[in-house]
């Protein structure tokens, strides 16, 4: 096997368990909307659902990769939360133009994605 083949080969299971924890991601954020027609959520409840949804697509995507790869499964998990953080904080600059003084509260989700990774790699 080339170098080619095997860096496709560790790349493609990393960007498969990725678009895997945006769905799961989507879903989880279409049942808080459908929660949150329901019933009145205060802010920080609704603050608590996306941390929610962060930690458990995390998780899923740290033991769906941790099943794959067989060995050194924690770092693959935190290569896929690094990963999916890496997205979020892609998306919010390009949608806000920049942190605007939230900082603190994505150093908070950078560190929960790369640990729930990580235990989900762990476990797997």
């Amino acid at each position: 096997m080339d170098k080619a083949e095997k860096n496709k080969s560790s790349t493609m299971p990393v960007l498969v368990d990725l678009v895997a924890m945006y769905i799961i991601t989507g879903i989880l954020l279409v049942i808080l909307a459908a929660v949150l027609g329901r019933v009145e959520m205060s802010d920080a409840a609704v603050s608590i659902g996306i941390i929610a949804t962060y930690i458990v697509s995390c998780f899923a995507g740290g033991f769906f990769i941790g099943k794959k790869k067989k060995k050194k499964k924690y770092l693959w998990g935190i290569c896929v939360g690094v990963f999916y953080f890496a997205v979020l904080l892609l998306g919010n600059l390009a949608v806000n133009r920049g942190l605007d003084g939230q900082f603190v509260h994505m150093l908070t989700t950078a560190v929960l994605c790369t640990l729930s990774g990580m235990a989900g790699g762990m476990v797997s």
